[in-house]
């Protein structure tokens, strides 16, 4: 792939970029190309290089992207366009990731939302949670603020994690023995 390095057109210099994608990468930008009808690999990185600049050029903090459909609107999430969470948080801090946005608590590798999530499904109170997951309380207190503030991100990123699970072959269904 080239990249344009001077905007004159009649000197335009180009660099070449040589990369390894492993054959899961492949098989996407594969079928990219298919699904946008470009006519070669070069040009479908450089298509999708456009779109997601010019996304992301019109992505203001708290802008979410919607695609309208027949049966409604579905909400896309695509955490690299969207804004770094902002807040108030003593416990909850940012983590790389490469698709999940949500926050974990601060000293570990602990969604908010599994904490949450916990404390629901075992019917746990505040206390009970801080005392399973050697927290403060206040700690709890902020992940319940938190996940309940943000349970449409909570959902968006269940179901992306459901998705790549089943492209993986991994099944989720209970098995059931007799």
């Amino acid at each position: 792939m080239t990249t344009p390095i001077s905007s004159n057109p009649e000197t335009v210099e180009t660099k070449r970029q040589n990369f390894n994608i492993t054959p899961e990468q492949e098989a996407k930008l594969n079928w990219l190309r298919d699904a946008i009808a470009a006519p070669n690999t070069k040009e479908t990185i450089l298509r999708s290089i456009d779109l997601m600049v010019t996304l992301k050029r019109h992505m203001r903090p708290g802008t979410q992207l919607f695609l309208h459909t027949r049966e409604g609107q579905v909400r896309l999430l695509i955490p690299e366009l969207e804004s770094p969470q902002t807040g108030d948080w003593q416990y909850l801090v940012e983590r790389p990731h490469p698709w999940r946005r949500q926050l974990y608590i601060k000293g570990r590798k602990l969604l908010a939302s599994t904490v949450w999530q916990d404390m629901i499904a075992n019917q746990m109170s505040i206390e009970e949670a801080a005392d399973n997951w050697n927290l403060p309380l206040a700690a709890i207190e902020e992940a319940i603020h938190y996940c309940e503030s943000h349970q449409e991100l909570l959902k968006l990123e269940a179901e992306e994690e459901r998705y790549r699970l089943e492209q993986q072959g991994v099944s989720l269904e209970p098995k059931t023995t007799h």
